[in-house]
């Protein structure tokens, strides 16, 4: 099975290939740059929780959900089921986000108002974008300084809660519940922080979080050597929430036609994904039962473009495979370039809670009562 390595002429993707290059050559230079880097992570993360560096309250109730590796962790499907459940309580929810990748990073821009797009995905980010659209009723915003987004957004909306997507290392922002989420099948992720590995700060940091999830546990037959790591590190026992991502059905991204996972088997498919974990996404694919021809994998927040749409047809017609399938995530950006009769497919997922759903529901209830 071949793969194809799409590169990005972004600085984050040099940085990535540069990390690459220095791991293979001569490692000890990240090493010795992690030293640095994890001692100013851990003293800015003391100097919030001790008060010497100040936290802005809003008005209203703040769940943040975040990591603490680089790389998808499934937070925003996460994000999501946290909104569906609020929503299903009557409440009004506002979810905001940095926007990663977006252009005019340094503007507010409100995605949704909660009842219609008010922006494109170059202007607000992937990621955000997804979450509008499949969070129809939410408010979604996004800016840098997420306290005064929030401001922001009150002045254009009235709401009951916040939702902070990747909000585990803003501390600027008070958070009335913190949750930190883990990769179940990403364990070696958590062995050392930036450059030298990927995480955002040292793993003691989870300490600070009240709630911890471990996403795709659909991929592992036990999570304890995550929970054991995280426990040793903590110096306390760990009761994470359990979440799983299971595959629906799939969408034909030119036509939205829906059709089955049964569909698609006994066929040859071509994966195209540029997300921060593109196992997780092919192993989704071959845990349906799908057969997976070959695949290509862009860097995560890829913007493609007609050039990329052209050549994945090609790769297709060169090996005979008659269909594509990738993420919802890619799909938003993919639909603008594509006919409407290429045949590719969007992966369409719902995140499931196998453990601790009672718990988080009620902490839910404690922070955003019922009038």
């Amino acid at each position: 099975m071949s793969f194809v390595n799409a590169t990005s002429p972004s600085l984050a993707s040099f940085l990535v290939r540069l990390r690459g290059w220095l791991n293979r050559r001569c490692p000890w230079v990240l090493r010795w740059c992690a030293v640095p880097y994890g001692a100013v992570a851990r003293l800015r993360r003391t100097g919030y929780q001790r008060g010497w560096l100040p936290q802005h309250r809003l008005p209203k109730p703040v769940i943040s959900v975040g990591n603490i590796t680089v790389g998808g962790t499934g937070k925003t499907p996460f994000v999501m089921w946290l909104a569906s459940r609020l929503h299903e309580r009557g409440k009004r929810v506002a979810i905001l986000s940095r926007g990663y990748g977006r252009q005019g990073a340094a503007v507010n821009r409100l995605v949704s108002d909660g009842t219609s797009l008010k922006a494109g995905w170059r202007s607000v980010g992937d990621e955000p974008m997804l979450m509008a659209q499949k969070c129809p009723w939410a408010i979604v915003a996004v800016g840098k300084d997420r306290y005064r987004l929030g401001r922001w957004v009150l002045e254009q909306a009235a709401c009951d809660c916040f939702l902070l997507d990747d909000g585990f290392q803003h501390l600027p922002l008070y958070r009335d519940l913190d949750i930190l989420v883990f990769d179940a099948t990403d364990v070696k992720g958590l062995a050392e922080v930036l450059p030298a590995g990927r995480m955002r700060e040292p793993l003691s940091a989870a300490q600070w979080a009240t709630t911890i999830v471990f996403s795709r546990t659909e991929s592992v037959s036990s999570v304890e050597p995550l929970q054991t790591r995280i426990e040793q590190c903590v110096g306390k026992s760990i009761a994470p929430l359990l979440v799983e991502t299971a595959p629906r059905w799939l969408v034909h991204i030119p036509t939205g036609m829906i059709r089955g996972i049964d569909f698609f088997k006994n066929q040859s498919l071509f994966l195209v994904s540029g997300i921060g974990n593109p196992s997780s996404f092919r192993f989704s694919v071959v845990s349906c039962g799908l057969d997976v021809g070959d695949e290509i994998r862009y860097p995560d927040h890829f913007a493609y473009s007609e050039k990329d749409v052209q050549e994945i047809r090609l790769k297709m017609k060169s090996l005979g495979i008659d269909h594509a399938i990738t993420t919802e995530k890619d799909a938003l950006k993919l639909r603008e370039f594509l006919r409407s009769d290429d045949p590719v497919w969007a992966l369409d997922v719902q995140v499931n809670m196998t453990q601790g759903e009672a718990r988080i529901r009620k902490v839910l209830h404690d922070i955003c009562p019922d009038v």
